[in-house]
């Protein structure tokens, strides 16, 4: 299960009045849970791919899709940092770190999030999600500008949008939590 900090007590308060968060907060790491798996193909579409060899990376643009197993990752741009062959691998994958940008959308089951960028840093298996984040399952929304994911010790920060105007009134992470059916 997902810890996002800062909802201890919150989660209490809802978990007493008879919603369900635990499934909910793992939709932020659990919409990754496919990426890096060797066992399942990794289907990638793009408009264009560049590989720039003597840096490592691939950069694939226009209407980017990733499945592998039920991960779907679509974004604009994505550039993937690669080890060399031969290289003592620090990754399962040879993959060390994917950057998404361009309307960022990861989905796996019901587990979507979607930012305007992505970094999924595959030797300290963490993912930062920066502007206008939004993770949702079964109907529960949480809206912020930054969610970091821990996907070693399932651990989540969120971090809520600067006020422009220098006031502290929309500095805030925003959840929706809709009830289950008690039928």
């Amino acid at each position: 299960m997902i810890r996002i900090k800062p909802f201890i007590i919150l989660g209490f308060l809802i978990s007493t009045l008879g919603f369900a968060i635990p499934s909910f907060a793992q939709s932020a790491g659990g919409a990754f849970k496919g990426i890096g798996n060797n066992n399942d193909p990794i289907q990638i579409e793009a408009d264009k791919l560049e590989i720039i060899d003597d840096e490592n990376t691939a950069l694939l643009t226009g209407n980017v899709s990733v499945v592998q197993g039920e991960t779907l990752m679509q974004a604009t741009r994505i550039k993937v940092f690669y080890e060399r062959a031969g290289e003592s691998g620090k990754t399962k994958s040879g993959i060390r770190q994917i950057e998404a940008s361009g309307k960022v959308a990861v989905r796996s089951g019901e587990n979507k999030v979607s930012a305007d960028q992505a970094t999924i840093n595959m030797i300290s298996e963490t993912v930062l999600m920066t502007g206008n984040v939004i993770v949702s399952q079964a109907g529960n929304v949480l809206s912020a500008c930054k969610v970091t994911v821990n996907l070693k010790t399932n651990v989540s920060n969120v971090t809520p949008c600067s006020s422009s105007s220098g006031s502290s009134g929309n500095e805030r992470v925003k959840i929706l939590l809709t009830p289950k059916s008690r039928n």
